[in-house]
């Protein structure tokens, strides 16, 4: 349970930044859960038609390691109870500006070795169904510093909406190069909010610690309940490793469900 109530100082960085940092509102004893939790979808096995387990090869050794589980929270109680608890919607609401659902949700690993993400907005990877506007909370399992490739974010936006775009739907590499990028380093159990516009990256994990962190994203409830849909449609076109055909390049066809990430 999620026991924060917004200030006004919150709610007027939000309003500039798009982004919005919470330091320890979480007790020691659920980070510890949480930490107890991931630790328990990393050793699941890789099951056709449930969860959805993604890796990545790693920098050194092109060894295949663990960098992302989704769709989890229907095997999963108490995960299920942190994303979807009334306090996290209860600070949702208040961003959001109308009652907020649930988009989609993973946890980013990001072990030692592991890449980083490229600068980009989530905005058009969230588009498939009519969307247009999503927050997403980050709350950090591990401490992430420079060193184990933190989380960047460059604020306020430049233009409201889309920025300029390379053909991949990361942020045009002029553009990145004239951003401000500031890296937003988190103790583990900190929380932080960002929409859907904000522009952010992340470094390669040169640490010998992983900097794992949990990434749920939020939709307006006027713009429907699509989950369901969301993780039908990414399975038919970029599913995980274990429910691959021999032979089919899944990367070509991915879209918006592999922007800016390092998943093989």
């Amino acid at each position: 349970m999620l026991n924060y109530s917004l200030t006004a100082d919150d709610r007027a960085f939000w309003t500039k930044n798009q982004y919005l940092h919470l330091k320890q509102p979480f007790s020691v004893e659920q980070t510890q859960a949480l930490r107890t939790w991931t630790d328990e979808l990393a050793r699941w096995p890789e099951s056709p038609g449930q969860w959805m387990k993604y890796f990545e090869s790693r920098a050194e050794t092109g060894e295949r390691q663990l960098c992302r589980v989704e769709n989890f929270i229907e095997y999963h109680e108490g995960l299920h109870g942190l994303i979807c608890g009334g306090g996290v919607f209860d600070i949702l609401d208040e961003l959001m500006g109308e009652a907020a659902l649930l988009f989609k949700e993973k946890i980013n690993y990001k072990l030692p070795g592991g890449s980083g993400f490229g600068a980009h907005q989530d905005a058009p990877a969230f588009t498939t169904f009519g969307q247009t506007y999503h927050i997403t909370m980050l709350v950090a399992v591990d401490h992430s510093t420079v060193a184990n490739g933190c989380l960047e974010v460059s604020a306020p936006v430049p233009a409201p909406g889309l920025l300029a775009q390379e053909a991949d739907g990361t942020i045009d590499r002029t553009l990145e190069s004239q951003l401000a990028w500031e890296p937003l380093p988190t103790r583990a159990g900190d929380v932080v909010f960002f929409d859907s516009y904000l522009p952010h990256r992340s470094q390669a994990n040169r640490s010998e610690r992983p900097r794992r962190a949990l990434y749920v994203t939020y939709n307006r409830a006027s713009e429907q309940d699509v989950r369901a849909q969301y993780y039908a449609h990414k399975r038919s076109v970029f599913p995980p490793e274990c429910e691959r055909e021999a032979g089919v390049d899944y990367t070509l066809n991915a879209g918006p469900y592999n922007l800016g990430n390092p998943i093989r």
